[in-house]
């Protein structure tokens, strides 16, 4: 009976060396990387052969670990085979998908209505319209958001994955995940994801189309009073906007927006002001859209009929 268990054991990690050697090892002999692999390979061989299978596994498996291979299903399943009958460390699958989430609940995952969400926070969220998405046909790419439940808090609520289109039929898309999720556990590259327009939230065409988010992208200053504790805006101005940072992708617009009681002593503690997107403040208060193009030098405050109306700075009791 012993025998025959040492025999499994043995068989499994032989497995699972084959299954690296046909399916992960890299074959380019001049990369560092691959020099590591192999050897580590040709160290595991050895090993088997003197009956240390568990050492074998956790040789080679701590080298692909260390240099970010990442297995498949397969691999995986051949992990666990290792790992049960070796009566090795179970994490070993998680550290070969590169998993990060251990809160992650079995079957929670499903595909994230875009459209819904873009109607929701129509400033702060885009989705390809539908003119967009109808280009798309097999062989493009779309991202889709996979929504999922974790028991950890400090994990995401969804990830963004690419699919590599595969058959288009009736509007409905079919898909191979092009990578392995990091939270998912029962999703891996290569599954078959099946989607619709609503789902698609990015696309590899080389098309564009006017949106609120990229309209309202750049910086304003807003104080805390507009952003975190849902006053509403009653004044905002527009100054000569601070200088660009080369190495951000937006600009200031020069707005200062307010809920308008807010004291000398408030605006002079840093903690209060927050440069965010114009959008991040709309998508609380839009109510003064409709005077952002105005110029430098501009100043509004709503009066008791809801609308905003010009004035000169100095009238308010503010300054830039």
């Amino acid at each position: 009976m012993i025998f025959n268990k040492d025999k499994k054991r043995k068989q499994s990690v032989v497995d699972y060396f084959s299954y690296l050697n046909s399916e992960v090892i890299p074959r380019d002999i001049d990369s560092e990387v691959t020099k590591a692999i192999n050897n580590a390979y040709q160290t595991g061989l050895e090993l088997i052969e003197n009956n240390e299978w568990g050492t074998a596994f956790e040789t080679m498996s701590e080298q692909l670990t260390e240099h970010f291979f990442i297995l498949d299903r397969p691999g995986i399943e051949l992990v666990r085979k290792v790992t049960d009958l070796c009566k090795l460390d179970s994490d070993w699958e998680f550290k070969l998908r590169r998993i990060l989430s251990l809160g992650y609940k079995p079957g929670s995952w499903r595909l994230t209505d875009a459209e819904e969400l873009a109607r929701e926070f129509k400033y702060t969220y885009y989705k390809p319209s539908r003119r967009i998405t109808e280009q798309l046909k097999p062989g493009n790419s779309a991202k889709v958001t996979l929504e999922f439940k974790s028991s950890n808090n400090e994990h995401p609520s969804g990830e963004r994955m690419w699919i590599q289109i595969k058959e288009i039929k009736n509007d409905v898309f079919t898909g191979h995940l092009d990578n392995s999720p990091f939270y998912i556990h029962d999703l891996y590259a290569g599954d078959v994801i099946i989607f619709e327009h609503k789902h698609i939230i990015d696309h590899d065409l080389d098309i564009t189309e006017p949106n609120l988010v990229d309209k309202y992208i750049n910086r304003c200053f807003v104080t805390s009073k507009v952003l975190y504790e849902n006053h509403k805006v009653h004044y905002l101005y527009r100054e000569e906007p601070i200088e660009k940072d080369p190495e951000r992708d937006y600009e200031d617009t020069g707005w200062r927006i307010m809920a308008g009681d807010e004291s000398e002593e408030y605006m002079d503690n840093a903690d209060n002001i927050h440069l965010v997107s114009l959008g991040a403040v709309l998508k609380r208060d839009d109510s003064f859209v409709d005077v952002l193009d105005a110029p430098i030098g501009s100043a509004f405050e709503k009066k008791e009929n809801g609308k905003f109306e010009l004035i000169n700075e100095a009238d308010a009791g503010y300054s830039s």
